[in-house]
């Protein structure tokens, strides 16, 4: 199984050619064949309508489900895309929507770490998602979650290992996203699949810089502001060889580490 992170240009608040650009970058891999049926496609942060917190331009939730199912099912991949979901409480979540190749919704994180302009707007999630490929582990993350190693140790130790981030990440912080993101893969003993938008917003310029880690703490790809996919392949021997023979994550002390619900899907 391999992992690909899709670094794009969104427009900001076009939901239908964001929509139709994804849909076209996926079929040029496919076509290409360096995306394959059964491998899993992560999207930025909000890929629909790049990060917005106007309501007015978020689609109503069973809207951006579908899409992301026939997507998903229409190509045959497994499909992690960010979207702004509407809350049954009447909020809204910063949130990502994973569907199976049979275009199966199998699980829906919302984003637990909240950038201080996004706390006026949006209500945090309050649990992890680890989910079963039949492959790999999967443990869904949004952008500010990275900041939090608390959050992603608590993921490990439910079982994850490969962690799937979208995120809007500013340029101006660039050299903070590459070197937390290896110090997540590497403390964890977990691969990692990061997928960052390029081109800028009315608030923000960004840098992409979307990254495949080994859980070793090797980058094997790794974009630069361009438009472009990034893949990650998955070792399974590789991967349980490292973790057996280096036991850090059996050392973890769980007392010092609070707790949070993991919904393994």
């Amino acid at each position: 199984m391999r992992f690909h992170a899709l670094q794009t240009d969104p427009t900001w608040q076009d939901v239908a050619g964001n929509r139709r650009r994804i849909e076209l970058m996926i079929d040029e891999h496919l076509g290409a064949g360096s995306i394959a049926q059964g491998d899993y496609v992560v999207t930025p942060e909000m890929c629909e309508t790049a990060w917005t917190s106007d309501r007015a331009h978020l689609e109503p939730v069973r809207g951006s489900l579908d899409w992301i199912s026939a997507t998903a099912r229409a190509r045959q991949v497994w499909l992690q895309a960010g979207f702004g979901e509407h809350t049954p409480d009447g909020g809204i979540a910063n949130s990502v929507a994973v569907a199976a190749p049979d275009g199966d919704v199998r699980a829906i994180y919302r984003k637990n770490f909240l950038f201080p302009n996004e706390r006026a707007s949006f209500v945090a999630g309050e649990d992890i998602v680890v989910l079963d490929t039949g492959s790999a582990k999967v443990c869904p993350l949004i952008c500010y979650d990275l900041r939090f190693p608390e959050l992603w140790r608590l993921a490990a130790q439910a079982g994850a290992e490969v962690f799937a981030v979208g995120s809007s990440w500013p340029a101006v912080r660039h050299e903070h996203w590459r070197a937390l993101l290896l110090a997540r893969a590497i403390e964890n003993q977990a691969c990692l699949i990061a997928a960052n938008r390029t081109g800028r917003d009315p608030a923000h310029e960004y840098a992409g810089g979307s990254v495949a880690i080994t859980s070793l703490g090797e980058r094997v790809d790794e974009a630069g502001d361009e438009v472009r996919c990034v893949t990650l392949p998955f070792d399974r021997a590789s991967f349980d060889s490292w973790r057996a023979r280096f036991g850090a994550l059996r050392d973890t002390r769980d007392t010092l580490l609070g707790s949070i619900t993991a919904r393994r899907v």
